[in-house]
């Protein structure tokens, strides 16, 4: 029992302040003089009315709750303010009817005040809950918009902060002078592979510079580049390391974040034995995501898979890449992005957006 009265004392305690000086001044309209000639007339006067000012409060609460939680995004905004708007009038309403018929009802007939009074006070009632229930929704439509500019702000932050460790991994002086040093093979061996490595290098370098320009990329663009990426990892590490990619090209236009591929490759690459006798194989496929409910289907995923054969003198990682691209998903509000070993596996996966 007591538990309950906590719960109300904690989250009502503004109606339980505010709401009995409104019920007097209520019944003072409603009843006239009669409602103060004795302790008897106000306090069966004043009882229904104060049941059914707590009773609308608490009714107007889940309306709002229930809007909230139903049309949550800020998009949604007019269908969230016609929602509230007609659930508060309709509790607001009903209570102040019920109690009314209710009174009638009664074999009391001093608790009922004249229809002229009731209709007009409950004519005032539902425009100052018109009134107060739109200013309610512009500052929840304030706070929401301010919150989506914080989350924007934050999602562009990361996405050029992805941009500038790509690039900077890309610039290190162990790159260039491994590329240098395969192209420099490659002009006395096989110029034409020399001009290939060539084209592929500055294919690689203009999609990171691009980078910066969008937040998301399409599945199509991300597996062309990573194709240029591999090409240089290919060249360098000849049989030593593997690509598959299995993506349907249904998939194509959906989008994930921008530089999400390379990052995972280069990740592989950085942390597994690469050698001819051992190869590593890297796996890019589509799956199908799993059901929320019958007939509709969440998500598609993309997969990025590679075998476990570490290093034995692990390299440095502060873990930026995965813990960036969790940070993107989770601002973009799309659940599913998961890292996992399984079998001696390494599995990153990523879901993918609607075009």
């Amino acid at each position: 029992m007591i538990r309950p009265i906590q719960y109300i004392i904690r989250h009502y305690w503004v109606e339980i302040v505010m709401v009995p000086p409104f019920v007097v001044g209520l019944c003072y309209l409603l009843y006239g003089d009669a409602y103060f000639e004795s302790w008897r007339n106000f306090g069966s006067m004043t009882f229904p009315w104060l049941f059914s000012s707590v009773l609308s409060p608490i009714g107007c609460h889940w309306v709002r709750n229930t809007s909230l939680h139903r049309f949550s995004k800020l998009e949604e905004w007019p269908k969230r303010v016609v929602w509230s708007i007609t659930g508060y009038m309709i509790v607001t309403v009903g209570c102040a009817k019920a109690t009314y018929f209710g009174l009638i009802l009664t074999r009391y007939e001093n608790l009922v005040p004249s229809q002229k009074n009731f209709y007009g006070l409950l004519l005032l009632s539902a425009m100052c809950v018109l009134i107060i229930s739109t200013l309610y929704e512009g500052v929840t439509y304030f706070e929401k918009w301010k919150l989506a500019q914080i989350e924007t702000d934050k999602l562009e932050k990361l996405s050029l902060e992805t941009q500038f460790q790509s690039l900077q991994s890309q610039l290190n002086p162990h790159f260039l002078f491994n590329s240098l040093n395969v192209l420099s093979s490659l002009i006395s061996e096989n110029p034409r592979r020399a001009e290939d490595f060539v084209d592929e290098l500055s294919n690689v370098y203009r999609y990171l510079l691009r980078s910066n320009e969008r937040e998301l990329a399409t599945v199509g663009d991300e597996l062309r580049f990573v194709r240029s990426y591999f090409h240089l990892l290919k060249t360098r590490h000849d049989q030593g390391i593997l690509l598959n990619i299995n993506t349907p090209e249904t998939d194509f236009q959906r989008k994930i974040p921008a530089l999400s591929l390379q990052i995972l490759v280069e990740n592989a690459v950085k942390h597994n034995e690469i050698s001819p006798e051992k190869p590593l194989l890297i796996e890019i496929f589509s799956q199908p995501g799993a059901r929320r409910k019958e007939g509709e289907l969440l998500v598609h995923r993309l997969v990025v898979r590679n075998q476990l054969q570490r290093k034995t003198k692990r390299p440095t990682s502060n873990r930026v890449g995965l813990d960036n691209l969790r940070q993107r998903y989770q601002l973009l509000g799309v659940p599913g992005f998961e890292v996992r070993e399984t079998n001696g596996q390494f599995e990153v996966i990523l879901p993918l957006l609607d075009p």
